[in-house]
């Protein structure tokens, strides 16, 4: 799976981050607070994606769904709605519910992001679940905490076929996110997951 990650070493941002910080003190501001933001978890050493690129290169379906879900770290099921957001642009949601209708892009149970997209789709709208891949004990946070972070995958088909290669991600601001870790689920894991849904 391509993360489509950006391209700051921890030097960088660590360099960076203190003019942000001093921009920030005189006078703040959204963007400023946003790139400080991805700086310092950049200085923390974590991967920075921006999760329109990343959904973008993961590519699409024949059906004009992507390949790339991202979804609450505790959720069982993920939703997708894909409908055109103007030429070459893609809105996609992706719920932990069937039916949301919040507007946040980051929300309790959605992730909204537009999205670079193939022109031929025009004017099409999209609808599909499939299952959302467990964090091994290695790589799950405290108890309780779970909600608090995302997962993203490479989907296998948007049914229930568990994926292979999740990443768990936290929010920074707006479209950025950091990567806190990346596994591949065992066969064993693959096959509790195809139970959770009754797909075995």
């Amino acid at each position: 799976m391509d993360l489509a990650t950006l391209d700051i070493t921890r030097e960088q941002a660590i360099e960076q981050l203190a003019h942000y910080r001093e921009a920030i003190a005189r006078e703040r501001n959204a963007e400023d607070e946003a790139i400080a933001a991805g700086l310092r978890a950049a200085g923390r050493g974590l991967p920075v994606i921006s999760l329109p690129q990343t959904i973008a290169a993961g590519g699409w379906f024949d059906n004009g769904l992507p390949r790339i879900a991202v979804v609450r770290a505790d959720a069982t099921e993920c939703w997708v709605s894909v409908h055109g957001g103007g030429p070459g642009r893609w809105d996609v949601t992706f719920c932990s519910q069937q039916w949301d209708r919040g507007h946040a892009l980051v929300g309790r149970h959605r992730v909204s992001v537009r999205v670079p997209g193939p022109d031929h789709y025009a004017d099409r709208r999209w609808r599909a679940s499939t299952v959302v891949p467990l964090v091994p004990p290695q790589h799950r946070p405290k108890r309780g905490r779970l909600r608090r972070f995302h997962i993203l995958w490479e989907v296998e088909q948007w049914t229930p076929e568990p994926p292979h290669d999740p990443a768990l991600l936290q929010h920074i601001r707006g479209d950025l996110w950091a990567v806190l870790a990346v596994w591949d689920l065992t066969e064993l894991e693959r096959a509790v997951l195809s139970a959770r849904l009754g797909t075995t």
